[in-house]
């Protein structure tokens, strides 16, 4: 891609509603799907202007999950908290909840599923298509964001 097209995607993004900070995860996303694409690509740019839009649609999809997910962890908690856990643990869930929005979408992914889900790094793996390795160097990573964003907030 050349500097033009990649001002095209940028604004395809921008169009969609992608914001700023997540400008250059779009636009290697972007990358990544031409370079799958490989030579069948007979109009470049009506095929960048298309994976662009489709790119901040799921932008704008994995927002609304994310929002989803949290409302439903605060919700799990409001009424009470599951047995064995106190009062604190439910009063925090809400505040963790909000810093896990925080945390890096990728991270993000790995944390819900890891420990929400509770599935294993191997199964993680499986369904994002990734190795078990990344799945646990990025799993290390999201809880040491995740930490902390927390003492940051003064929960930990």
């Amino acid at each position: 891609m050349d500097p033009s097209d990649i001002e095209l995607v940028r604004a395809m993004l921008v169009l969609g509603g992608v914001p700023w900070g997540e400008m250059e995860d779009g636009v290697q996303q972007v990358r990544m799907k031409l370079l799958e694409a490989g030579a069948r690509i007979d109009n470049l740019q009506a095929w960048l202007t298309v994976v662009s839009s489709r790119i901040a649609v799921d932008w704008h999809r994995g927002r609304a999950r994310d929002a989803s997910l949290r409302d439903r962890l605060a919700a799990r908690w409001e009424d009470r908290p599951p047995p064995g856990q106190s009062e604190d643990s439910r009063l925090l869930a809400p505040v963790v909840a909000e810093e896990l929005e925080r945390v890096p979408p990728a991270q993000r992914q790995i944390l819900a599923l890891r420990y929400f889900a509770d599935l294993t790094a191997r199964d993680i793996a499986d369904r994002l298509g990734i190795p078990e390795g990344t799945v646990k160097s990025r799993l290390h990573s999201a809880v040491a964001a995740l930490g902390r964003r927390l003492r940051d907030v003064e929960v930990l």
